[in-house]
């Protein structure tokens, strides 16, 4: 597409919503419709803008919404090999002057940067999540001739810290739970619980990345935004795990979940990097109830499985399961064998071999000492039956991981 064609449009949308628009041929700026207050005071151009949003979204496939730390909001749609629209800065919502003045006082100590931050902001359009797809999806149909979807649309919040590492949840269960509550729209909270407790992974990232933001839902630290979003975040987790619990996850595997994401969130130090994360922990639990979901048993089984599952440590007979169902040991084992498919025996051996896979990966017990815990014979029958269900010796898995 010719530079006459892309100036038509971006005038065009200019003038419809008010929001600044470049073309750059690699980072160099072709043309612009902005405004003199269209390049934040903490950089020295909008170059360098260009530079510090595509250095963790290189490729720009399809059209790329950006939010920074500092809560500004970019639309990047690539054009050709080597040319880039830029769309923005702009705001998804109105700040508060409270929020406002305490973002601002935390990024400068500066009084003249932050007179010239407080007019930046002012200056910004409003324009919500939702709007801002439409005009993407539109400009790209305009650019490129082909229709998208909306989510196709990449949400890329800039992660400056890299990957975010998520601690399996399964070697420490904590006793302490969170009551706090969460503000939302009411219609918008209940959408996104019940797709949390439906499974529906994808609908639940949908309806959260076009929800509210966490700076909308209020303030929780006058003097710390960073802490806020955090309070936020716990927050929602704690509902989201009673949702994940309602949606028929284990409370202890929910709750364990519930509190390793919180452990976690309280080391992020980077306001982005901490919404990601929160995205990505509620996300997988929504997947983790959707996988329960495809296990569907009936009321003595699943009795069985919990038992199971919270005894795993101790010895476990088939007398005491048939005695806590009510049904003949005979029975209950032709019942297991039909509904889970395979026997009691075979289960509760490979229940136990997971679990002493994460403690040989995530411990420092010795061979003997798990095989004692989980109630081996000894160590040369733990050994067997680690061997016989994931192929290889404990030890070798010990030194794998």
């Amino acid at each position: 597409m010719n530079n006459d064609h892309l100036k038509f449009i971006s005038k065009l949308t200019y003038n419809l919503f008010h929001i600044p628009i470049f073309l750059f041929h690699k980072q160099n700026i072709i043309f612009e419709y902005s405004d003199k207050n269209s390049c934040s005071p903490l950089f020295n151009s909008m170059e360098d803008v260009l530079i510090f949003l595509t250095k963790f979204n290189e490729t720009l496939k399809v059209p790329t919404f950006i939010t920074t730390e500092n809560l500004e909001n970019f639309l990047l749609i690539k054009v050709g090999e080597q040319k880039i629209l830029l769309i923005g800065p702009f705001l998804s919502f109105r700040l508060s002057e409270e929020m406002l003045l305490t973002m601002i006082h935390n990024l400068t100590k500066k009084s003249e940067t932050r007179t010239l931050l407080l007019k930046y902001y002012q200056s910004l359009t409003i324009i919500n999540s939702e709007k801002i797809i439409f005009i993407a999806l539109q400009l790209y149909y305009m650019i490129y001739n082909e229709i998208l979807k909306s989510e196709d649309i990449i949400f890329g919040r800039k992660a400056m810290n890299g990957n975010i590492f998520m601690e399996e949840p399964t070697i420490e269960m904590s006793e302490r739970r969170l009551n706090l509550s969460f503000h939302n729209d009411l219609m918008v909270e209940k959408n996104i619980l019940q797709f949390i407790k439906e499974g529906k992974k994808e609908e639940f990232i949908k309806a959260f990345r076009l929800g509210p933001k966490y700076e909308e839902l209020g303030i929780l630290s006058k003097k710390d935004q960073l802490r806020s979003i955090k309070n936020l975040g716990i927050s929602f987790i704690t509902i989201a795990t009673r949702s994940a619990i309602e949606g028929g996850l284990h409370y202890e595997i929910a709750y364990t979940l519930s509190d390793l994401y919180i452990q976690n969130l309280e080391e992020i130090h980077n306001i982005n990097s901490l919404e990601t994360y929160i995205e990505d922990a509620v996300a997988e639990m929504t997947e983790r109830v959707r996988l329960n979901k495809q296990l569907r048993y009936s009321k003595p089984i699943n009795a069985c499985l919990n038992f199971i599952f919270k005894n795993l440590y101790e010895e476990i007979k088939l007398s005491d399961l048939a005695n806590l169902v009510n049904l003949h040991p005979n029975y209950l084992s032709f019942l297991f064998k039909q509904e889970v498919g395979k026997t009691l025996t075979e289960y509760i051996q490979q229940s136990k071999i997971e679990e002493a896979k994460t403690l040989l990966s995530f411990s420092d017990y010795s061979l003997s000492e798990i095989s004692t815990m989980l109630n081996f014979h000894d160590q040369s029958h733990f050994s067997t039956v680690f061997k016989k269900i994931t192929g290889i010796s404990p030890r070798k898995y010990k030194n794998n991981n």
